[in-house]
């Protein structure tokens, strides 16, 4: 079922309802820009990004990125690889308020999170004037935003489905993410308070274009009759089985049309989602220590921790395997050499 339902009657005239549940506040958070050169520069909203793992890796939309990272900067190594830098006076930063909160409250000094690493697939492009330039594949970018506290089971997360499901017409979705991100309206001032507040959306999906190399917008995508307003782009979409399958990428409100990325029937998100077991939503592709009788010891996406934490309590049995973190239940995939 969906995470979440709108009370009676608190749905506005853009079909949108503000979401209080804190657990799900927990794991969709907002996502700011700010000038780092500015003192006691005022972080301006730019969207949404969502948890999708207990090792603190977030997913967005890449359109949210474009604006932050300096393309003029892109330059071939030798090694093959391709290195760019951000623009040296925008900054990318989550705001992590846990709770719910009424009124005014100073948001701490811990709640801003900084972006800690970024894997992003693009397509580098030579123009005739032999300028490189990035192409978005993807529309997809994966985010290690870090917590403010790191509880025993790691970061909360969404569980995402990468292969089961497919968009049907007339099937029913559910967005959620930060509309209208701290807005500015007429007559407010710079220094207004910062307003996050995250949304539901409701929809039927009215039209499905699969994934297409020849598209300026390669990735696959639906369509619904629905306004998503800016700040919601990059944020969770749901299927009725409460699993996330695909993110806002764009809405359209003149015409009442917006449309999310999904990610099955193609390979990239597998490939940029690594730790997502695709076949298994609520799995997770990792290392893992086991005891003598074969269950779970300890489990992460860091090899070189997992053996340490198995030195530790004198385990002998180490493996890749599928875990799911509530139930402990794992598959083994491969065994270390």
């Amino acid at each position: 079922m969906f995470p979440t339902a709108p009370d009676t009657d608190s749905v506005d005239e853009r079909g949108l309802f503000v979401v209080q549940d804190p657990i799900l506040r927990s794991k969709i958070l907002p996502l700011f820009t700010f000038d780092p050169t500015v003192a006691d520069n005022r972080p301006i909203g730019h969207g949404t990004t969502f948890r999708i793992d207990p090792w603190s890796r977030c997913v967005t939309a890449f359109h949210i990125l474009e604006d932050v990272l300096d393309l003029r900067s892109i330059k071939e190594r030798q090694d093959g690889r391709v290195s760019f830098n951000t623009k040296s006076n925008v900054s990318l930063i989550a705001l992590e308020m846990n709770g719910v909160f009424f009124g005014r409250v100073r948001v701490p000094d811990n709640a801003w999170r900084p972006i800690a690493d970024q894997y992003i697939i693009f397509k580098i492009e030579r123009s005739p004037l032999m300028y490189l330039d990035a192409r978005n594949l993807l529309e997809l970018a994966v985010l290690r935003i870090r917590p403010s506290v790191m509880g025993p089971k790691g970061t909360p997360y969404l569980s995402v489905d990468l292969s089961n499901w497919r968009p049907t017409i007339g099937e029913r979705i559910l967005a959620l993410g930060y509309a209208d991100l701290d807005a500015r309206e007429e007559g407010d001032a710079d220094d207004r308070p910062i307003a996050q507040y995250l949304y539901g959306s409701y929809a039927e999906i009215t039209h499905v274009e699969p994934a297409n190399g020849n598209s300026t917008r390669p990735w696959p995508r639906f369509r619904v009759k629905a306004t998503w307003p800016g700040g919601m782009s990059g944020g969770p979409v749901f299927n009725e089985a409460g699993h996330v399958i695909g993110l806002v990428s764009s809405g359209f409100d003149s015409v009442d049309e917006s449309t999310a990325m999904f990610f099955s029937g193609w390979a990239f998100p597998r490939q940029s989602l690594g730790s997502i077991d695709p076949n298994n939503p609520g799995w997770f592709r990792c290392h893992a220590a086991f005891h003598s009788n074969g269950n779970i010891a300890a489990f992460g996406d860091n090899r070189d921790e997992i053996s340490q934490i198995g030195r530790k309590k004198q385990l002998t049995d180490f493996a890749m395997a599928s875990v799911n973190p509530i139930t402990r239940s794992h598959i083994r995939l491969s065994e270390y050499r």
